[in-house]
């Protein structure tokens, strides 16, 4: 099928991931097709329902009023996860109710039917799909948990063979230089370019050691002790 107006749905579910790579492809999807694209809706957010789905729902409301023609969006896992048979269905059903027929790049077995009649094999794959994403997600994040478990009590190590988790910007000695160099009067600004960190976290790291949070070597010489005195901003 030829002609018409398309929107384009896509989704990852962190905020490492990039939604350029699918947006390209849907839109090559629906070049190929003669439709012309009257919206994108692009987020990066889990589908477990947790967390508001914001263009999701923008979507769904532009539907309503009969914006576009199609639906493409990269795979049934991207559009929803859900683990019931009528939730994980009902978002589709509901567009194909309005007229909107509903495609998916990966999964073409998945697309309204052109004769617009029930299809049983679909109902099941659209029911099952959502289910099993959903499971792998889970199975995944268990087995992250026990690798990080392991890694903690020193029963495996990281590929890179370094501890686990961001590396320590503020060492010892930064933080001393920015007490005693905080302690001469000089500015937030100033301080961060000496020692190479942000002003925030210079600000805080000033602020840790004040209230005690945080050791700072210089404590035990007497001099160049950090004032008690609010940290300035």
């Amino acid at each position: 099928m030829t002609g018409g107006t398309t929107a384009l749905y896509v989704r990852v579910s962190s905020e490492e991931q990039d939604l350029v790579g699918q947006e390209r492809e849907l839109r090559g999807y629906a070049e190929a097709r003669n439709w012309t694209v009257v919206g994108s809706y692009a987020e990066k957010v889990t589908g477990t329902g947790k967390v508001e789905r914001k263009a999701y729902e923008r979507l769904l409301r532009d539907a309503g009023e009969r914006k576009f023609d199609h639906l493409v969006v990269w795979a049934l896992d991207r559009f929803s996860r859900e683990e019931t048979f009528t939730k994980a269905t009902q978002a589709i059903l509901d567009l194909e109710g309005l007229g909107i027929r509903f495609h998916s790049l990966k999964e073409p077995m998945l697309d309204t039917p052109e004769d617009g009649r029930p299809n049983l094999g679909r109902d099941v794959l659209l029911a099952l799909l959502p289910v099993i994403a959903s499971f792998e997600s889970k199975r995944r994040s268990e087995r992250v948990r026990v690798a990080m478990r392991e890694i903690k009590e020193g029963r495996r190590r990281t590929r890179s063979g370094r501890p686990p988790g961001r590396p320590v910007r503020a060492t010892p000695e930064k933080v001393s230089a920015i007490v005693r160099l905080k302690a001469q009067g000089l500015t937030w600004r100033v301080i961060a370019q000496r020692v190479g960190l942000p002003r925030g976290t210079c600000a805080n790291v000033a602020s840790r050691v004040r209230r005690g949070l945080l050791e700072n070597s210089l404590d035990t010489k007497g001099s160049d002790r950090p004032s008690t005195d609010p940290v300035p901003t």
